[in-house]
């Protein structure tokens, strides 16, 4: 027999709980997916949700949510909390902290107290950032520890929700022409790109405390590298998969102090600062050089980019392929492009293929650049769920696969701390709105002889 669910939510009003969780909820309830959830409870400062709110939500869950006034930071509301698990003995609750980072410590260590007088199976979900820094990390795993096993903890990259990415481990282990290329025999160079043409709209005094090295490589971007670079697991289940992420993250070659301006690079957009209304070294730009020192990756650069107000909007992988020895195209004295593949994550949902052909206007032309494509909600038909369904789901039906490991959120913090530390002193190189972002970031590639490439 099933056991019920009932679900709070930190932050319950607020805007990923209003803009996001409840509307996903309310999908998940409509493919019937949810039926043991009893109760969901909305935990905020204020009054409620704001008017109306309720009422565009399906009654169907509008029934489900119970609003009550909470302060995390304050020890006498959790008593509410005890009277509320009481009501539900045996049922399995679950902890959601849709709050400011801040935060998470209060939510963490009153929760873990109150649990102790029941013994409801539970789950505790925290969304990133997991830490500021590597100190801060491991003094919130610390505190994790205390009241709840790794098993009761879901720690979120949504990143790890979205189709795309998940389909970068299909393709490559259930696709033998590829995997048996998948390796630094074949692959030149990895580009992992993730562009926006936004600013900070809204989001200017947060992310000035965290900057684009934090926000994205640390966690979004290094999980679409395990993903890439990962050996396959003997066993599909979430441990296993997670232990060769981990072999991932242990193998990438740490960055000395002295190297960092040879591997990482920064820029702010000219009129950030104006934004913020006063000065700032934090980057809204990043880029990072990075090798796995294994036998499957040996030499093979991985580049990660990121950045706000930048040309276009596209989170991109790209896999370039060495040039073939003695290149036809070279032979008829033309420059011929590599083989590439991509795995677009945004706009699209794509796989793109990319290689060489002949034209029809004879033998002996110079080949030409054709591609191939895939997209995804073409391909397979209909809508392809959204990132935070795929989480949530996972959440009640007790998958892990998709959630950061506590070794996993520490190691990534390692391989960005020494770039993190350089970069509390000077400031940012400047670049200009609407570009791909400070010159120093082609520099840094073109002085392996490449180039930064978006299909």
């Amino acid at each position: 027999m099933r056991r019920g669910k009932v679900l709070f939510i930190y932050g319950g009003t607020g805007d990923l709980a209003r803009k996001k969780l409840y509307p996903i909820i309310q999908k998940l309830m409509k493919k019937g997916k949810l039926k043991d959830l009893k109760a969901v409870y909305a935990l905020s400062r204020g009054e409620g949700f704001p008017e109306g709110y309720l009422d565009s939500l399906d009654p169907e869950l509008a029934k489900l949510i119970r609003f009550r006034s909470f302060d995390v930071t304050n020890k006498d509301d959790y008593k509410i909390l005890e009277k509320e698990i009481a009501s539900f003995p045996g049922d399995e609750v679950i902890f959601y902290l849709a709050l400011p980072p801040h935060l998470f410590d209060h939510a963490i260590v009153h929760t873990g107290s109150v649990l102790r007088h029941f013994p409801n199976p539970r789950k505790i979900v925290i969304e990133k950032p997991f830490g500021f820094d590597l100190e801060s990390a491991r003094k919130l795993n610390f505190q994790l520890r205390r009241y709840f096993t790794e098993r009761e903890i879901y720690r979120i990259d949504h990143f790890l929700g979205k189709v795309s990415i998940q389909n970068i481990i299909s393709f490559r282990f259930s696709n033998y022409i590829f995997e048996g290329i998948w390796n630094k025999s074949f692959i030149d160079n990895v580009q992992i790109s993730a562009l926006e043409t936004a600013g900070l709209e809204g989001r200017v005094s947060y992310y000035d405390r965290v900057g684009a090295l934090r926000d994205m490589i640390q966690n979004h971007l290094l999980q679409i590298l395990c993903f890439i670079a990962m050996e396959p697991p003997a066993v599909m289940d979430a441990e296993r998969i997670r232990d060769e992420k981990v072999k991932v993250l242990s193998s990438i070659r740490r960055i000395r102090p002295e190297e960092v301006d040879r591997y990482a690079v920064r820029g702010s957009y000219r009129g950030y600062e104006e934004e913020l209304g006063r000065s700032s070294n934090t980057e809204t730009y990043a880029c990072m050089k990075v090798y796995i020192d294994n036998f499957r990756w040996e030499g093979v650069p991985f580049y990660l980019r990121t950045g706000k107000r930048l040309k276009e909007k596209r989170t991109q992988v790209v896999i370039t392929f060495k040039e073939v020895p003695g290149n036809f195209g070279k032979l008829l004295g033309c420059l011929p492009e590599r083989n590439r593949i991509a795995f677009e994550i945004a706009p699209k949902n794509r796989l793109i293929l990319s290689f060489e052909m002949m034209p029809p206007s004879g033998f002996l032309s110079c080949p030409i650049e054709s591609r191939m494509e895939v997209c995804l909600e073409d391909e397979f038909g209909g809508e392809v769920p959204d990132a935070y369904e795929t989480l949530m789901e996972d959440i009640f039906e007790g998958d892990q696969t998709l959630f950061i490991r506590e070794d996993e959120s520490e190691l990534a913090w390692e391989i960005v701390q020494p770039v993190l530390e350089r970069w509390s002193e000077g400031r940012p190189e400047i670049y200009e709105p609407g570009s791909y972002g400070p010159e120093g970031a082609d520099r840094l590639i073109e002085a392996d002889g490449r180039r930064w490439v978006i299909l």
